[in-house]
């Protein structure tokens, strides 16, 4: 046809592409999707490995009552040339020393660093769970947008091919003279704005793709709506009631605030009094016999501090202000929490009562719009008024599209904003290794001196 410009042949093939290499895909499912962005995301095994380090530091905590041993090995040899002998005077010096030493009594500085060593693992443990959760609803929500961007373009697709028959028949009624150039222009008309939604809906698939393969890292194109989740809570009262105890931004918070708490018990054990017991051993060898000496010693140290310094109170002064900061910011994490949950749960609502509410309506416009080409066939509506029946039928199906995709992304939103939306509670615990089954790292100097690569956190 003359009418049919480029740009209509860029959308037709935009939109046949992308219908095309959906259905030739492999079919994959939520699931599928999560599970491959679980694997693929940087960002979570990230936070692996910052929990990973917060792990190890409960072993940093036991460094004032662990068992050292340091051994000293010097020597020399001097050549002096001197008067009373001819030539140079030799004399030689070598001393070896091995110490073993241990605190006997810490101040109990290693029980109260181990305390808050393992309320950060803890603010760790939310962090990560709250990656997790993160990942997860940002991947259903690119999911989703990749169904409902294929079916809107299934829709314009369909959309167009009406349009054109509409506007051949319009050419033809010109040329048997039984219609005015007005009605092709007038079908002419929608048919160019159809394309141009065309060409925008063959867009946004591709975008929607995109974003789903950096973060599944594979290709993922034949997808089916997943249902929206039915074992919510069906109260706001329980819900909050769960957000409280489980969310992960509420647990940081919690943890955050027992940690600047622990802080002031630390603080307290590093003025204590310490008992140490060391064992030495040492050997001296010099020229001739008069230096040698070979020596064996054992002491006790008791040790107090019995001045306050600038540097404690000033230490004290701050914990005190990260204590009542993290109290502020426990307050403000429940408040942001709750606030997010109420709102997730009106949105759940709100999203049934659309979908009920654009169903209604399409039936109401496909029965609208039979009943016009009725008309239209005794000549008692024109050919325009049918036009608009028909459109109402595409937007109230392209409303439905929208509708259907809020009312599941919904109820992910709103599993989150309880704190609930985890792979384990999802189905998916066996994606990723539990966080207590990661390796502890090699250490970096384990070639150099024998250091057992213990993890102190399982």
């Amino acid at each position: 046809m003359k009418y049919v410009s480029r740009s209509l042949q860029v959308a037709f093939a935009l939109c046949v592409n992308v219908v095309v290499g959906a259905t030739s895909a492999h079919s994959a499912t939520l699931d599928d999707a999560l599970r491959a962005s679980l694997n693929n995301s940087a960002d979570l095994a990230a936070a692996r490995q910052s929990w990973v380090s917060a792990r190890e530091e409960i072993g940093v905590s036991t460094s004032t009552s662990d068992l050292t041993g340091t051994v000293r090995i010097t020597g020399n040899q001097t050549h002096a040339d001197t008067g009373k002998s001819s030539g140079f005077e030799q004399s030689q010096y070598a001393s070896a020393a091995i110490t073993l030493s241990k605190n006997l009594y810490d101040g109990g500085q290693t029980v109260e660093k181990t305390k808050l060593a393992r309320y950060k693992l803890d603010a760790e443990s939310a962090s990560y769970s709250n990656t997790e959760q993160g990942l997860i609803l940002q991947t259903i929500e690119a999911y989703l947008d990749v169904v409902k961007a294929q079916r809107e373009v299934t829709l314009h697709a369909d959309n167009l091919a009406r349009l054109e028959s509409h506007v051949r028949a319009a050419d033809a009624r010109v040329r048997a003279g039984a219609a005015t150039p007005t009605r092709v222009a007038e079908s002419k008309a929608r048919y160019a704005r159809a394309q141009s939604d065309a060409i925008a809906a063959a867009a946004n698939v591709q975008n929607a793709q995109d974003m789903l393969h950096s973060l599944t890292g594979i290709e993922l194109r034949a997808l089916e709506l997943p249902k929206a989740l039915t074992s919510l809570p069906a109260s706001l009262i329980e819900a909050e009631t769960v957000a409280r105890a489980e969310h992960p931004s509420v647990r940081k918070a919690i943890a955050n605030e027992l940690s600047a708490s622990q802080q002031f018990n630390t603080l307290a054990a590093t003025v204590k009094p310490t008992v140490s017991l060391s064992l030495s051993a040492s050997t001296k060898d010099k020229t001739g016999t008069a230096g040698d000496l070979d020596d064996m010693s054992a002491q006790i140290v008791f040790s107090s501090p019995f001045l306050s310094t600038n540097a404690t109170r000033a230490k004290s002064r701050s914990v005190s202000a990260s204590h009542t900061q993290s109290k502020f910011a426990r307050d403000e994490a429940i408040r942001a929490v709750e606030v997010a949950l109420r709102s997730a749960f009106r949105n759940m609502s709100t999203a049934q009562t659309r979908l009920d509410a654009v169903t209604s309506e399409l039936d109401a416009t496909r029965l609208v719009a039979r009943g016009i080409v009725s008309e239209v066939t005794f000549g008692q509506k024109t050919i325009l008024d049918q036009l608009d029946a028909e459109q109402d039928v595409n937007a109230a199906e392209l409303r439905l599209v929208t509708a259907e995709h809020d009312i599941v992304i919904a109820s992910y939103r709103f599993k989150a904003a309880m704190g609930r939306l985890s792979a384990v509670n999802l189905g998916l615990g066996d994606a990723l290794p539990a966080l207590n089954d990661t390796p502890a790292p090699v250490p970096i100097f384990s070639g150099i001196i024998p250091i057992r690569n213990k993890s102190f956190g399982q």
